[in-house]
């Protein structure tokens, strides 16, 4: 049986519903926090009323990315998912971000070995999540379990301290049977990434592959798509980057090329401006349900079919976050 394990418990796979693959509500700390304040989304009122938001726009199911040391908050995302219970359902994940957000020296990534790692990420897919998000030498498991694997790339490098978390995650896959979800800084390294998963036993067609509209190059998605892994384009509502219509057009030449059951969708506000409920004392923005109120009709605009919507938005993000029990 295919089943989706969100925070609140497992559901049929086939229950997913509209999926936003890759996005953010509450981040209360980390090491991107001291780069710009923007990141600290730390009011559990205003996430609830952003996953809401989305959930009227027709959502229901949203990919939470923060790891373990940059601002995850197990206790904050459970009460945002009991607010929302029987409306939409939320996955969140444990592993690591890129490495410039971890001591290459002292960081337990750093000084543990990989397996015993690999152990604590397999306790918080099949037992439930740390509250501390280990943080420290204590350790309380929540009933909320991860969903996902996370880990993540520099630009145009794969440190040594990034390899060993790729490490981590092909092993954590493959005794949990999830998906591994990266970041790529600025959409490169993708196909080193699927290298070294595979090299460690995981599956490229269980990896997905983020913040790839960062690196608009369709030739190159085509050469990553044909590893057979997933990508995700979860950057609408940025213009300072790339108006949405280039995204949208690059999808439907994907499309036509044959690939539109390795695509999924996301926003990845990431920031408070990005979350209308966390403005709301400043002024009108959009929020997250920008993705479906204003990102897909300009995919039909562009001439991508409901059909192929419906796979990047359902069925494709239901087959790839699957677990097997």
């Amino acid at each position: 049986m295919k089943i989706i394990r969100t925070i609140l418990g497992d559901i049929p796979y086939n229950e997913i519903g509209i999926t936003d693959s890759h996005d953010h509500l509450i981040r209360s700390g980390g090491p991107e926090i001291g780069l710009d304040k923007a990141f600290l989304m730390d009011d559990v009122n205003s996430a609830i009323e952003e996953f809401e938001r989305y959930i009227a726009a027709g959502g229901k199911t949203m990919v939470c990315m923060d790891p373990i040391g940059c601002g995850r908050n197990v206790a904050k995302m459970i009460e945002v998912a009991n607010a929302c219970r029987g409306k939409g359902h939320i996955m969140m994940t444990t592993g690591f971000q890129k490495g410039n957000n971890y001591c290459p020296n002292t960081s337990f990534l750093a000084t543990v070995d990989v397996n015993k790692i690999a152990d604590l990420m397999i306790a918080e897919i099949v037992e439930g999540m740390d509250y501390h998000s280990y943080n420290g030498p204590v350790i309380e498991r929540t009933t909320a379990k991860a969903g996902l694997i996370k880990a993540g790339t520099s630009y145009r490098l794969i440190t040594n301290l990034e390899q060993k978390a790729l490490k981590v995650a092909a092993i954590t896959q493959k005794e949990t049977g999830c998906a591994i979800s990266m970041h790529t800084d600025f959409g490169t390294m993708a196909l080193e990434i699927v290298g070294e998963i595979k090299k460690n036993g995981g599956l490229p067609e269980k990896t997905v592959l983020c913040h790839m509209q960062r690196n608009l190059d369709k030739y190159y998605y085509r050469q990553v798509l044909e590893t057979g892994a997933i990508i995700c384009f979860d950057e609408p509502n940025k213009p300072q980057y790339r108006p949405d219509a280039v995204i949208a057009e690059t999808i439907l030449w994907l499309v036509e090329q044959g690939y539109e059951k390795q695509i999924v969708l996301g926003m990845d506000g990431g920031r408070m401006e990005a979350l209308a409920a966390y403005m709301e004392e400043k002024g009108k923005a959009n929020g997250l349900e920008y993705l479906l109120t204003r990102f897909v009709p300009v995919l039909k605009e562009v001439g991508v079919k409901q059909s192929a919507i419906d796979n990047m938005l359902i069925y494709n993000p239901a087959n790839v976050f699957a677990i097997e029990v």
